[in-house]
């Protein structure tokens, strides 16, 4: 079986493993573009780079609020990736935001051969970093994720939805994001990495693409002095069950957010949800009835349509996803793997290169300790502990059984 528009929609519905598309992408002109086209790209624009010194070294990830924000063009950003003491990324910046529907970055992004013809430039985040910027491990609660490499080149590691030893937290909080207690770029004790199981990775190569399933965990970090990427969230149909969840967890941050100090309360959440102590009681109660509606009459409408069904359909087919990779998986022209797995001695040696290479037997500084969570414990352990997803979900269920 060969790869084609419908196969890999259908794969990226159903897939329950990382998958790689090696050079699937490899015909886009902008996986041709160099420095200088880039830079004209941009032109001269000021861009905010999120920044950490590249030897800070902590057990608690790199999270954004220890960062500094530092403005720049693109031109300038290429004129210090090899003299700064920083990592830089400007990360998670949707297309429509920073460039116009008809500039020629916008005119080239089509999603079209993953099975997506809808999805262009304005459902497409771009990611442009240096060497050693990262994003700490954690996961997507909404939709599944498909990435592009256009340049540079940047690793990959993954772990199934439930696996164990990651720690999940909800501080900092993030709308839609779960993140992992364990810094997986330069901690202090690599103890913890130890009994990891499970884990998956993959180094992505300009012209590569990458199916993250639902659910699925994943640090990445960029290893050469220019990286580049493009992505897509899609859609799941899990959603909007956990939009409620979201909406529930989002309630309890809001409050507990607004009788704290304002400096205590910024530790709580990443920068960009702020304004969350801010937002009325009753607005956010209107956001979780908006999706509690959607969700029921949704189920409503499914268990219509079960008893408007006057025949059962006893015929077996074929399991679509087993069938598929493996076919596809067998024509090597393809050229799709499913993500290897990784020992956890392997990944303790790739963070002992990242600390070999970026830490100069550093002593921190008294400044570059401050926006951590650890000093936030007994309030960070309630938060997770209301967070927690059999709780979430028990309060889901007893909420349906009174509103359904």
């Amino acid at each position: 079986m060969e790869v084609t528009d419908d196969v890999i929609r259908n794969l990226s519905t159903k897939a329950s493993l990382p998958l790689v598309f090696r050079q699937f992408v490899k015909d886009w002109p902008i996986c041709a573009w160099d420095e200088n086209k880039w830079t004209s790209v941009f032109g001269e624009k000021e861009i905010p780079f999120r920044c950490l010194n590249k030897s800070f070294v902590s057990d608690e990830p790199c999270w954004e609020r220890r960062c500094q924000v530092k403005k720049m063009t693109f031109n300038t950003f290429l004129g210090v990736l090899n003299t700064s003491q920083d990592w830089m990324y400007f990360d998670y910046k949707y297309l429509h935001q920073w460039f116009s529907s008809d500039s020629e970055l916008c005119k080239t992004i089509s999603w079209k051969q993953f099975g997506y013809p809808d999805k262009g430039p304005a459902d497409t985040t771009l990611w442009v970093g240096s060497q050693g910027s990262h994003t700490p491990a954690h996961q997507d609660t909404y939709g599944y994720n498909i990435v592009a490499q256009v340049y540079g080149r940047k690793r990959w590691i993954l772990f199934p939805p439930e696996a164990g030893g990651l720690k999940p937290t909800r501080v900092p909080y993030e709308e839609s994001s779960v993140y992992s207690e364990l810094n997986f770029y330069c901690p202090n004790d690599l103890e913890a990495f130890n009994g990891l199981t499970g884990g998956r990775w993959v180094e992505l190569r300009a012209g590569d693409a990458l199916l993250v399933p639902r659910g699925w965990w994943h640090y990445v970090q960029n290893l050469d002095p220019l990286n580049i990427a493009l992505n897509v969230w899609l859609p799941h149909e899990k959603d909007n069950s956990m939009q409620i969840s979201e909406a529930l967890i989002k309630i309890l941050i809001a409050q507990i957010c607004k009788d704290l100090p304002q400096e205590t309360a910024r530790l709580l959440v990443n920068p960009n949800e702020d304004d969350i102590s801010d937002t009325p009681l009753a607005v956010l109660f209107l956001q979780l009835e908006t999706v509690v509606k959607t969700y029921l009459d949704k189920k409503r409408k499914t268990r219509r349509v079960k008893r408007q069904k006057t025949r059962e359909d006893n015929s077996t087919e074929p399991d679509i996803e087993e069938f598929d990779i493996k076919s596809l998986l067998d024509n090597h022209k393809n050229k799709l793997e499913i993500v290897p797995t990784i020992a956890s001695s392997d990944i303790v040696d790739l963070i002992k290169g990242n600390i070999r290479e970026f830490v100069n037997n550093k002593v921190q500084d008294e400044d570059e300790v401050e926006a951590g969570t650890s000093s936030l414990c007994l309030t960070k352990a309630v938060i997770d502990s209301f967070s927690q997803t059999d709780v979430i979900n028990l309060v889901k269920q007893n909420l349906f059984a009174r509103l359904g």
